[in-house]
């Protein structure tokens, strides 16, 4: 996240509650209710922060998903993942073959391998292996 795109954030923030309203802890009355700055400084405290991080996913200049993750003392929580308001794309993580810990975490959730694969950067020998959610 960039300070500046606290709008993106909170839209998409909104859009998220308001389509899986089932899937969250924060209802859309309760954030939509948050004043402008309470957004701007959550956008910010994520940019800046190093206990706390947001991320939108964006397609051709439009925020269609949002994942967040928060530390507390040595456990790091992921919350706000949502891409169910992005249509029908699917989604593909890819994890380097050396990050066990990603892949189970994934796995949990449902992805499996495709057996697709690519190098992570030329000057590298991992393998980044891609997964995709089973439906």
């Amino acid at each position: 996240m960039r300070a500046d795109e606290w709008e993106s954030l909170r839209d998409t923030r909104l859009q998220a509650l308001a389509d899986t309203p089932d899937t969250f802890a924060t209802t859309q009355a309760e954030a939509s209710a948050r004043p402008e700055q309470w957004w701007r400084d959550w956008t910010l405290h994520s940019a800046q922060g190093d206990d706390q991080a947001m991320f939108l996913a964006w397609r051709e200049g439009e925020a269609i998903g949002i994942a967040g993750a928060f530390r507390t003392g040595g456990r790091i929580d992921v919350i706000s993942m949502a891409v169910a308001f992005a249509g029908e794309a699917e989604v593909h993580p890819g994890v380097t073959e050396t990050n066990a810990a990603a892949r189970r975490f994934y796995e949990r959730y449902g992805f499996v391998p495709t057996g697709s694969t690519e190098p992570l950067r030329a000057s590298s020998s991992l393998v980044i292996h891609e997964l995709v959610l089973r439906r």
